[in-house]
């Protein structure tokens, strides 16, 4: 006890163990792969389907986006931070997993391992599609109004070779695989699903809402494939 007569900082603030860092971490594993990654994911697939409906929203769409102010640094702390710990999370949980696909083969123990596998492809495509157009724009200095023009050049010669119909159509279904399915172990682990009845209709609302989202994404390439069309800037630099 100290003079004032109240115990010591270091006893009223107890380290947390090492066992209640893991679960913490492991719980933001689990929020981060719903906020903000996979409402992104969301917002990014509903984005680019206006691409089917016509090149001009879409395009209007790109140019609110990059005019955003600041926006290097937003994606950066509400997108690729949280990205990148959700998936150096993944591959821990990945390596300190005991898959038994093999000797239980219920159904939801192939999802648990399709979960995994699709993470891991996730993280190699979405360093493909960074790469590819993010990166390429940062470079060449393409910001603002001049964005929209040169990503949707790179989008349509990207979907002109089946290569990259290939990659795409891999990226979207481990995408949105991972998120339906990530969503009911969210709702599972987090209380919100309680019971076998719950969990069962659970599992069909995400299944639902994940095919919704593959079909709006492969109906995206589609588009680019079948009318890749070139676009000018909406205002002149």
């Amino acid at each position: 006890i100290d003079p004032s007569g109240n115990y010591f900082a270091s006893q009223t603030m107890a380290r947390p163990s090492k066992d209640e860092i893991h679960y913490l971490l492991l719980k933001l594993h689990s929020l981060t792969g719903i906020v903000p990654i996979g409402a992104f994911l969301v917002i990014h697939i509903c984005v680019n389907s206006l691409r089917t409906v016509s090149v001009w929203p879409y395009q209007l769409s790109i140019d609110a986006i990059n005019n955003i102010p600041f926006l290097l640094i937003v994606e950066v702390a509400f997108i690729y931070v949280p990205l990148l710990f959700h998936s150096v999370m993944g591959f821990y949980v990945a390596n300190i997993a005991k898959t038994n696909v093999h000797r239980y083969r219920y159904p939801r123990n192939g999802l648990y391992t399709l979960q995994r596998l699709t993470g891991a492809v996730v993280f190699v495509f979405l360093i493909y599609h960074l790469g590819t157009t993010v990166g390429p724009k940062l470079l060449e200095g393409k910001h603002h109004f001049e964005a929209a023009p040169f990503l949707i050049d790179i989008m349509n010669g990207e979907f002109q070779t089946w290569q990259g119909i290939v990659i795409y159509a891999i990226g979207i279904v481990s995408a949105t695989f991972h998120f339906s399915n990530g969503l009911w172990g969210f709702c599972v682990s987090w209380g919100i699903l309680i019971g076998e009845k719950a969990q069962r209709n659970g599992a069909i609302v995400f299944a639902m809402i994940g095919l919704v989202l593959t079909v709006l994404g492969m109906a995206t390439v589609a588009e680019f494939n079948m009318n890749p069309i070139p676009v000018e800037a909406t205002v002149a630099r």
